[in-house]
């Protein structure tokens, strides 16, 4: 199984555009987009954080691969209605592709009042209740805050910002992988134990990823395409 991973778009459907018509689809299964879809702090004045959602998802299906999504912590909490009316929607939930759990959180605790912020507590009771259901070493979390403590947590300042209650949760459950987002400077891939981290890096600078699964064999590629000509 091949999964485009598609992180951090912030509103910038023309960047999406150029860094859509750059990707090879052949092979594609699946895509996964772990949040962020629109920016809170730089939306149009004429268009609402939910028109341009949709926008953006809009481009996303066009490529005409099944498409699963989770919110991140600067996307309107009416976005879950969007991807219910897509058939999009991963958040909370766990779904089966190819045989395969895929399971889902969006959302991040942040400093600076964002929209989308689960407490600690009610992303461990969802995690714990997902959890319960699905074998170790046998399934996919995808996540919107990264696990604390990797590579893909860290910020500029040298500060590792990322959910422990994530980190603990993979810990013990140990998916295949985990596919995060949110922390812009910080794409690249790490592990947590047999769990790959994967966050391929915010689409709005030209990143995605490619994962290709090939039964308990995980490889993680970041891509990049010039957003800026």
């Amino acid at each position: 199984m091949k999964i485009l991973v598609i992180a951090d778009i912030h509103g910038h459907s023309d960047r999406l555009e150029k860094v859509l018509a750059g990707i090879d689809l052949k092979g594609i299964d699946l895509v996964i987009c772990p949040g962020d879809f629109t920016d809170m702090f730089s939306s149009q004045k004429e268009f609402s954080q939910l028109d341009i959602a949709e926008v953006v998802l809009q481009k996303l299906l066009a490529l005409g691969k099944p498409l699963l999504c989770v919110p991140g912590n600067q996307d309107p909490y009416e976005i879950l209605g969007l991807f219910d009316e897509y058939g999009v929607n991963l958040h909370n939930r766990d779904v089966k592709f190819k045989g395969m759990d895929i399971m889902g959180w969006g959302g991040a605790p942040t400093p600076f009042n964002t929209i989308f912020e689960p407490s600690d507590e009610e992303t461990r009771k969802v995690l714990d209740r997902m959890g319960s259901k699905v074998k170790p070493d046998s399934f996919l979390l995808v996540v919107h805050d990264p696990p604390k403590n990797t590579k893909v947590d860290l910020v500029e300042a040298g500060k590792h910002v990322g959910s422990p209650v994530i980190r603990k949760f993979i810990e013990r459950k140990k998916p295949l992988l985990a596919i995060s987002a949110h922390i812009h400077e910080a794409g690249g891939l790490d592990s947590i134990g047999s769990t790959q981290v994967f966050y391929p890096g915010p689409v709005f600078e030209g990143w995605y990823g490619v994962v290709t699964l090939e039964g308990k064999t995980v490889k993680c590629e970041r891509k990049r395409v010039n957003v800026r000509v």
